[in-house]
């Protein structure tokens, strides 16, 4: 058998995957050897959580902004395609929490050996009214959401934002054009420097695992495999078992269409992207499947940007898995609130990779959550981010079939 090629070699040693392994390992043995001693190191994995939650609105600002302000939408289809997106999203954070609440994730270590980890204590916030929650969000100044890292206010503004510019107008030279190309332009800058942050991902991860290993063993471990599972397992319960029903209610065979459908789903596992697949989620919609060109770019071109049940479903579980970590309670409020920051903080991003981290950051902060122990995600998210990307694209063919079959059975 051949040999592999240097330029093989190469190519592995750049793959991100290969790099992660490499720092686990290598943390592993720091913690171990320097004991204690290697808590400092876990600070590398906070320079980067910093710097995701910098990044983090106005990424979301500017996705949301691009994507509402250009989509082609139509009047009737458009509000099925809301309904369809907000009902899956429902369910998949129904999902997330019973999965959390019978398995418990974060209850596989122990918390006090843990404490050293979190840093300060987070004070418990009083239950908000009303009122209280419309102030909050009605922000002071158009800056306030943005320094504060309110992501819900963020995503308010950002739709405002898009649909005045689909007001005005995005014809070639106009202002509403301008305004949209900013929030592009934007949108590929910022991608562009999470695309650093990403690669410099294995230094954090190297950091964290040795800090973990050395305030606590190789007790955090355990829990990280429970969230995996978790996380896997709802994944494979909402495509596999909820769009399945969904697909036999629209008058498809859904083990021919996943037979089907596989190629799209492959491609986001291996890219880790729903956008990156979108070519190959079109062409299973148009030659393998046979849905309508309206259904199919409506649901995949445009409600890409809202079918990110995967997004929602795995920050849902990790926003608790840090909660049941750190011994936090979540009252049936907390996870409300929790459940509708994920919504609207996943909301735009579904097609970039590794935005799970920036959201996620989000989530926490929203929830009143530490974000200390947020880098210790990092050693599993490549994994889990092609499982979401996969279940995103899974949602992008599974709406657009719903869709098509819509429209077929409503009147002329």
């Amino acid at each position: 058998m051949a040999e592999p090629t240097t330029e093989t070699r190469r190519h592995v040693f750049t793959e991100l995957w290969f790099q992660l392994l490499v720092a686990i390992g290598i943390g592993v043995g720091a913690g171990t050897v320097l004991g204690r001693r290697a808590i400092i190191l876990g600070s590398l994995g906070g320079v980067v959580v910093t710097i995701l939650k910098a990044l983090a609105t106005p990424l979301v600002f500017c996705a949301i902004v691009d994507g509402v302000a250009r989509a082609p939408i139509s009047g009737r289809m458009g509000l099925r395609l809301i309904g369809v997106c907000l009902t899956n999203t429902f369910i998949a954070a129904l999902l997330a929490v019973g999965l959390c609440s019978a398995i418990g994730p974060g209850r596989h270590a122990d918390p006090e050996a843990l404490a050293r980890l979190q840093g300060p204590a987070v004070a418990p916030h009083a239950q908000l009214d009303a009122k209280q929650a419309l102030d909050a969000l009605v922000p002071e100044s158009l800056l306030k959401p943005f320094v504060e890292n309110q992501v819900i206010t963020v995503v308010l503004l950002a739709l405002a934002v898009g649909l005045a510019v689909r007001k005005v107008g995005v014809a070639d030279g106009s202002s509403g054009a301008r305004i949209a190309q900013l929030a592009k332009d934007g949108l590929a800058i910022l991608q562009v420097i999470l695309h650093w942050v990403v690669r410099a991902v294995p230094i954090a991860i190297f950091g964290v695992v040795a800090s973990v290993v050395g305030a606590s063993g190789f007790e955090l471990f355990k829990a990280l495999a429970a969230l995996v599972g978790t996380v896997s397992l709802g994944l494979v319960l909402h495509v596999a078992g909820y769009y399945s029903i969904r697909l036999r209610l629209a008058g498809r065979n859904p083990f021919t269409f996943w037979r089907d459908s596989q190629a799209a789903l492959l491609t986001a596992l291996s890219t880790g992207s729903s956008m990156a697949t979108l070519p190959v989620t079109l062409e299973t919609l148009d030659e393998k499947l046979g849905v309508g060109r309206a259904a199919s770019r409506l649901a995949a071109c445009v409600g890409t940007n809202f079918n990110n049940d995967g997004i929602m479903l795995y920050e849902v579980v990790a926003a608790i898995f840090i909660a049941q970590l750190t011994g936090h309670s979540l009252s049936p409020h907390d996870l409300v609130l929790l459940c509708a920051t994920s919504a609207f903080a996943a909301a735009g991003i579904a097609g970039i990779p590794e935005a799970g981290l920036i959201t996620l950051a989000l989530v926490l902060q929203a929830a009143h959550l530490p974000t200390a122990l947020l880098p210790v995600l990092l050693s599993v998210d490549w994994l889990l981010g092609r499982l979401r990307a996969a279940t995103n694209v899974a949602s992008d063919l599974v709406v657009s079939a719903v869709l098509d079959a819509s429209e077929a059975r409503a009147p002329a």
